[in-house]
This record gives C-alpha cells, structure tokens and sequence, in this order.
C-alpha cells in the first residue's frame, strides 16, 4: 500500500516537473514572438520600411536625388507618399511623337518614365511605328482625352527636372524630343520588356546576322565577341546648315581608338558595322575581323540585326544611342559631339544624354 502511494506520488512529481517545464517553454515562445512583433513595428513606424522602399536610384543631378531623414515630419511625408504611389493613376500623359526612329523610341520611353514617376497613365496612337516595330502594351490615345496641362522642353538633350513633378490631377501633354537616360532609368526594366521586336522583325534580323558574319567563319569560334558599330554620317556630314548648328561625325581616328579597345578586352572579336555610308566605312575600314551589314534594310531591321551583337561603338544621333541600350554591354561613345561653342552644344549635355557608366573617347 505504501509502496502505491510512493509511486504514485512520484508520477504526481514528475507530471508536475514536465508541466512546469511546458509552462515555461511556452512562455519564453510567446515572450520571443512578442519582441520579434515589437521590433519589426518599431521598423515599420521609424520609416526605415518606407525608406528602402522609396530610396530613388542614385543620378548624378543632385536636384533628382531625394534625401532621407529621420525625423518624425519626413516619416510620415514618406508613409504619405508611398500611400499616394500605391493608388491607381487616374490621369493621362501622352507626348507630341515626331523624328525618326531614334526619336520615337526617346519619346515613348522617356513618356513612360515621367508618367509612372508623376502616377500617371501613358498613352501612345494606335497607328504609331513603334507598335509595328515592338511590343508595346501601353494603351492608345483617345480624343476624349482632354489635355489641360501642357508642357514644352526647354533644351533638347538636357534633364529637366519638373517633367519629373508634374502631379498625378491633370491630363498632359508634352512636346520634345526628351533625350536623357534621366527619364527612363526607373522604368528599365519594363521599358526592355515593350522594347522587345516583334517575333517576325526578330527572326529575320537573326538569320541575316547569321549571313552577315558568315564570311567570317574560318575565324569564328565559341569565344568570339561581337561589337556593333554604328557610323551615322550622312545629314550629319553633308547638310551644311545641321554641321553650322553645330552636328558633327565622328572621324576614323575615333573608330580605330575605340575598336582597338576591344581587341585588347577580347581575344576573338568580330566587328559587325551598320551605316547610313557604307562606301566611306568599307574605304576606311579594312581589317580583317569587321563585317559590314548590306545596304537596302529598313530603319528597324539594321537595329535588330545590331543588337545580336553583344557590346557597342557609337559614333553620333539618337539611333546609335538606342543600339547600344538595346545590346545592353559595354559601349564607347564619341565625346567630339556636338560641336563645342555651337548652337547645339547650348541645348547638350553630356552627363543628361550619356549614361555614366558609358566610356566616351
């Protein structure tokens, strides 16, 4: 009898020694979880949430930039701003599309980059080259659009930072050409994805690639490099009033300094030249590792069939600038554009229209 009150008070023990221990198990959980709540509120109302997510990509217009602060004020201008960010656009921007097609694609990327900064709605025409040429998702014009704001760039290849605080409460229209990698580098990735060619402009551009460097296919290996180089003369050269204004080309000597470069970053590389001169590139160009893209092809065409290439050489005008970003790799530019002292070079400046991590020479 004794002996089964022992041992039933044993497990009495035991049983309360092992509860006991769950107790505090449970308490130093629920004391841990409360901490991990109390921290990540006390993150969430510092800002510090708010300003990882509302840190801009760094620019070198200091104006751009916006600067943090800890301060309660700024806190809660963060909390409202990311608010006011998050609701739906309800307003439309659209811009006077005209130029070339170097122009066109400034004009709808740069558009798209000042309507999502602004929250506002970008609209393109239904009829645009553009649409033809790439995929572009962005919605067309209306005429019940009903434009109350207007604005009218300044300079042609400059920032301009108030496209940049237009406000999400008016319907705008802008006119200019918008020529600064400033506009578009927030949206890059979705401004790549419109950018896409259609899949028969594409295909096509692929095989004459494929054609253009077959004469080189002795030479040709697993390694081999290929560097688009765009000779834009033409106009540029010829039209005495652009080359007073201040439009200049780049000269040989620029061309084989920048190649040059290459053959020293790369062992195997092949050249692969687009130009509005081809007589005047195949007289001055004779190496050995360059190809030259036959003439005849359309404006879009000579693009696609550049940016199989993988790195860039740009000479001068906005069609060179969009091969490169196109390719996406390493590009040298020519810094000999515009003119100095020119009337173009009032309306130019190089930091806007380059973007920085661009080599010029």
């Amino acid at each position: 009898m004794v002996k089964r009150m022992f041992s039933s008070g044993f497990r009495m023990q035991d049983f309360l020694r092992k509860f006991t221990l769950c107790l505090c198990l449970v308490f130093i959980l629920g004391a841990g979880f409360v901490l991990v709540e109390f921290f990540s509120l006390s993150s969430l109302t510092s800002g510090k949430v708010f300003t990882t997510f509302l840190k801009p990509q760094q620019t070198s217009d200091k104006r751009y930039a916006v600067e943090q602060k800890n301060s309660p004020t700024e806190e809660r201008k963060n909390i409202s701003k990311l608010i006011t960010t998050l609701k739906p656009p309800t307003h439309y921007a659209t811009v006077n599309f005209e130029g070339r097609l170097g122009n066109q694609l400034f004009e709808f990327a740069s558009l798209y980059g000042i309507a999502k900064h602004n929250n506002l709605i970008p609209v393109i025409p239904a009829n645009s080259i553009l649409r033809r040429i790439f995929k572009i998702t962005v919605g067309p014009t209306r005429p019940e659009i009903k434009y109350t704001k207007r604005y009218h760039e300044k300079k042609g290849c400059v920032f301009e930072p108030p496209l940049m605080a237009l406000g999400e409460s008016e319907n705008v229209w802008i006119k200019g050409y918008l020529q600064s990698w400033k506009y578009i580098h927030q949206a890059d990735s979705e401004i790549r994805k419109m950018y896409t060619f259609q899949d028969s402009i594409s295909q096509k551009a692929k095989s004459t690639f494929q054609a253009v460097i077959a004469s080189k296919k002795n030479k040709i290996t697993t390694n081999t490099v290929y560097v688009a180089v765009h000779v834009r003369r033409g106009d540029m050269k010829n039209n005495l009033n652009y080359v007073k204004y201040g439009y200049t080309t780049a000269d040989m000597s620029y061309l084989s300094k920048a190649m040059n470069t290459f053959r020293k970053d790369f062992k195997d590389v092949l050249f692969v030249v687009g130009s509005d001169d081809l007589k005047w590139c195949k007289e001055n160009m004779k190496d050995e590792d360059i190809v030259f893209i036959p003439p005849g092809n359309s404006p879009e065409m000579d693009i696609a069939i550049l940016t199989n290439c993988n790195h860039t050489v740009v000479t001068v005008g906005s069609y060179g600038w969009w091969t490169a970003w196109l390719i996406n790799g390493k590009t040298i530019y020519y810094k000999g554009f515009p003119t100095p002292n020119s009337q173009l070079a009032k309306l130019f400046n190089a930091e806007d229209y380059y973007f920085p991590q661009w080599i010029p020479m």
